[in-house]
């Protein structure tokens, strides 16, 4: 059926979706990036971060603890004071960390979408605050397979989680006849293991989402072929419209032809389809010239002005039909018919060799009276002139 979905989206309907903001984009995907620039981030930058704000807490407490009178004597402003010191500091810690973070996201979002701004995109839209709407989008077919995403996710991880907790259980029970740092440092590496194949797995789960929603956009916006069919009528205009456009233009080519007919030596038919009128001028071309060609209608057009001026018509079918497809207005003739058209014309010139040369006098009169007219205009300049 023409109505179903069945076709490919086209390029302008890609580009119009992209306006609209419709684009394939995996938050999965971007979630896993993040989380990964956050592990290296703290893989590289962690352990300094944790000393440096260790040694300046450690400072600060030892300053206040150093002397009982300035602990006592430690009012509101004093502990506000020591309090946004040490916000500052950490602070200036965890900037680039949270600079990276927020680089690597949106470098990530840019990745699966490309540099886009769509305006479209941020015009509120009514109808999300229908209730009904809203009850739809819950129950929906999407929803359903974002449930079943997060499901398996949880399920992926949380099985990760317990091999890795369960290899290490032996040691984990262990730690609590074991010195803190130390204690603290298996724990660590506990932890960057988890950390490490949670990554992995998000990063992989994130792909094949990204993937899907490609393919569930492209699904979304295919096309039927009736859709096809009007999108190309809107971008090319009306074929309708176009024809007659090109009616038009063959009618005024077509009238612009029919002027040159009375100039023309010979009218070539076939008799009734084609008509193809010749003229040869040495002077103007070295082969005989097409000044007017037309088929059918055109063609009675053609043969009813040479009637009308007197321009002698030649049957001859073969030469017609090879004619009119080889030639058009303006051209001259090809090589391989010019014997073809120069027994005709010979034979033309010699059955009316008395209306050849009047013809050839009339011509020379009026270029010579053109050139006359021009010299008198240009004289005429010249006296304005002074």
């Amino acid at each position: 059926m023409a109505s179903e979905k069945t076709e490919k989206p086209t390029p302008k309907r890609i580009s119009d979706a992209r306006e609209k903001g419709q684009v394939a984009k995996s938050q999965d995907f971007t979630s896993a990036v993040v989380l990964t620039g956050a592990a290296m981030s703290m893989s590289y930058f962690g352990s300094y971060a944790f000393s440096t704000f260790y040694g300046i807490m450690k400072n600060t407490l030892g300053k206040i603890l150093a002397s009982r009178q300035a602990l006592e004597t430690l009012d509101d402003n004093g502990f506000n004071s020591l309090w946004a010191s040490a916000l500052q500091t950490t602070a200036l810690i965890l900037m680039p960390l949270l600079l990276g973070l927020l680089v690597t996201g949106v470098l990530a979002n840019i990745a699966q979408t490309k540099p886009m701004f769509s305006p479209q995109a941020l015009t509120p839209k009514l109808d999300k605050l229908n209730p009904m709407a809203g009850f739809k989008r819950m129950f929906s077919s999407r929803s359903v397979v974002e449930v079943l995403k997060s499901l398996i996710k949880m399920t992926i991880i949380g099985c990760c989680g317990y091999m890795i907790i369960s290899k290490h259980w032996p040691l984990m029970l262990g730690l609590g006849g074991t010195e803190p740092p130390l204690a603290w440092q298996q724990v660590l590496s506990i932890l960057g293991e988890i950390l490490q194949w949670s990554c992995i797995l998000f990063l992989i789960m994130g792909g094949a989402d990204w993937r899907y929603q490609a393919w569930a956009l492209e699904k979304q916006l295919r096309m039927s072929v009736q859709d096809i069919k009007e999108e190309r009528k809107s971008m090319d205009g009306d074929p309708m419209v176009k024809a007659k456009a090109r009616q038009l233009g063959k009618k005024i080519a077509m009238s612009r032809q029919l002027v040159h007919v009375p100039t023309a030596d010979v009218v070539i038919t076939n008799p009734t389809h084609y008509a193809i009128a010749i003229k040869y001028d040495p002077d103007v071309a070295p082969a005989p010239i097409v000044v007017a060609k037309g088929k059918d209608l055109s063609a009675q057009k053609i043969k009813a002005i040479a009637a009308e001026h007197g321009v002698p018509m030649v049957e001859n079918k073969p030469l017609a039909r090879a004619l009119y497809p080889l030639v058009e207005a303006e051209m001259m003739i090809p090589p391989d018919l010019f014997v073809a058209v120069a027994e005709v014309l010979a034979y033309v010139f010699s059955k009316n060799k008395g209306r050849r040369l009047a013809k050839q006098r009339k011509e020379a009169e009026a270029k010579k009276k053109a050139a006359a007219e021009r010299k008198a205009r240009l004289e005429n300049n010249n006296n304005n002139d002074f």
